[in-house]
């Protein structure tokens, strides 16, 4: 599902499968981002999507003179793939970065390894450099026996070894960004609730949670596009929406 988190106005959504890597929450949502790209008629945007009221994300207001959206999103949206499908519709993505695991606690992460500008060398905390395989793999090895900064590195008895993405330094600078920039979490803890809350409204009903009523996905596709469209209905209603001479009439 795709809302503006100002004003709770749903403005896509797509039921799809449970599994599948095309109906992954990326995946999805990164159709969302390419259609609203191509649609002038929404803006230039579309929005992330989540499968449940727990996954859930939303686009962002777009800024007076059609300036760049910004695509809010929980760390489920986090892909380097999806990152970048935003950034090459010219819009920023405000998404939480996905945690990096610790191979021991309190100890280094693939972050405090620094990756040469070509990304064929990575150089670990103590000092040491080794080449990238072809497969992204880096293997320290033998280089970790003796070393002083082992305890905080590696519990494996073959040494410190990495797996670099064909993404990884998309989604090194987004969690740097995350770090650095404390006006982009603070824009995410305003915006990212509303969302949620909209994605709650739809997915329950008296604080019960809503059950598909057919089977297969078009019937449940064309479910959930009327409920989204009374939904909107209801909210535009509570702000003033009104029939007047055979029309309807929104104040701004």
């Amino acid at each position: 599902m795709a809302a503006d988190p100002e004003t709770g106005i749903i403005t896509d959504e797509k039921l799809t499968c449970a599994s599948g890597e095309e109906n992954s929450d990326a995946s999805v949502a990164g159709e969302f981002v390419a259609a609203g790209a191509d649609d002038p008629a929404r803006g230039g945007a579309g929005g992330p999507a989540g499968h449940d009221d727990n996954r859930a994300a939303g686009q962002v207001r777009q800024a007076a003179g059609g300036e760049p959206l910004a695509w809010y999103g929980d760390s489920a949206y986090g892909s380097g793939e999806l990152r970048e499908t935003i950034s090459q519709a010219g819009h920023q993505a405000v998404i939480k970065p996905r945690p990096v695991p610790r191979p021991v606690q309190g100890g280094f992460t693939i972050d405090d390894f620094t990756v040469s500008p070509d990304e064929d060398a990575v150089t670990c905390p103590a000092g040491v450099t080794r080449p990238v395989a072809r497969t992204g793999r880096v293997t320290f090895g033998a280089a970790c026996r003796g070393c002083p900064l082992r305890d905080r590195c590696t519990t494996s008895a073959d040494g410190r070894s990495l797996k670099l993405t064909a993404h990884d330094a998309t989604l090194r600078a987004a969690r740097a960004a995350w770090t650095s920039d404390p006006g982009l979490r603070q824009a995410y803890a305003r915006y990212r609730p509303n969302i949620e809350r909209t994605i709650a409204q739809t997915a329950t009903w008296r604080g019960r949670r809503l059950k598909l009523r057919y089977r297969g996905v078009a019937r449940n596709h064309a479910w959930l596009k009327r409920r989204t469209a009374a939904l909107n209905l209801r909210n535009l209603t509570g702000k003033g929406l009104t029939r007047h001479d055979g029309a309807w009439v929104l104040a701004t």
